[in-house]
């Protein structure tokens, strides 16, 4: 083996290496768009949890005045 084709492996095996961690690292942090997401998906339980309690306060008043 020549020493140009070693040291190209090399190079090549550590920019693959970087490339992979980047894009590790990139899958592990939240973008915007994600946090924007979960915002709006924990508003919308808590308003779905809003109105099962509400409901529940309706049809127990309808109960107590039957």
């Amino acid at each position: 083996m020549s020493t140009t084709f070693v040291r190209n492996s090399k190079l090549a095996s550590i920019f693959l290496m970087l490339i992979a961690t980047t894009f590790l690292v990139a899958c592990e942090e939240k973008g915007a768009a994600e946090k924007m997401g979960e915002s709006i998906d924990h508003s919308m339980e808590s308003a779905r949890d809003s109105y099962k309690e509400g409901v529940e306060e309706v049809k127990d008043e309808v109960d107590d005045h039957s």
